[in-house]
């Protein structure tokens, strides 16, 4: 159980962007690796289910990741019930970002949400990673206040700062942008 809470955690706080690509069924801990992904897309017949109840188990490892991405009402009735819900629930609870119709189609959009990835500074998006762990669910408090401020003068200040701000300037491409 440490081994997958860990996996998990590695997921959730890999200092890259994960997306996850569902299709089919993803259930118990599908839907905590879905969950624990930054960004998901599904096709829409892909079926989800918190089914650990049927078992006489429960989500415990997953529950942080699920929780954080459908919300505490929607896990209530999930992990309670374990029935299965379609992509278009998971879509409205905010598990998915995205629903396509097809393998197809799902291939295509995870391709055109990489295109903005690629474009994007390598540190910055670690640090949105970052940012979003030590902001998410805390009141807006002066050490928030004061830890936002400080992180934004400390990207400006870093190279990858300074070079995309030199090239949106300069009107050209950041260095970190290979090829078109």
């Amino acid at each position: 159980s440490t081994a997958m809470a860990e996996m998990f955690r590695a997921i959730a706080q890999s200092p890259k962007p994960v997306l996850a690509r569902v299709q089919g069924a993803a259930y118990g801990g599908g839907v905590g690796l879905v969950a624990a992904c930054d960004i998901a897309v599904a096709t829409f017949d892909a079926e989800f289910a918190l089914t650990e109840a049927k078992l006489g188990l429960i989500p415990a490892v997953i529950s942080p990741h699920v929780v954080a991405a459908i919300g505490e009402r929607s896990a209530r009735r999930y992990f309670l019930t374990a029935e299965r819900f379609s992509a278009a629930e998971a879509y409205r609870m905010g598990l998915l970002h995205e629903m396509v119709v097809d393998e197809h189609a799902l291939d295509n959009a995870l391709g055109e949400l990489l295109k903005p990835l690629l474009k994007n500074g390598p540190l910055a998006m670690r640090e949105s990673k970052e940012l979003i762990r030590a902001v998410a669910n805390k009141p807006l408090t002066q050490d928030v206040v004061n830890d936002t401020a400080m992180r934004i003068t400390r990207q400006r200040a870093s190279p990858e700062g300074r070079e995309g701000m030199s090239a949106f300037l300069e009107k050209r491409k950041p260095n970190w942008i290979v090829g078109n």
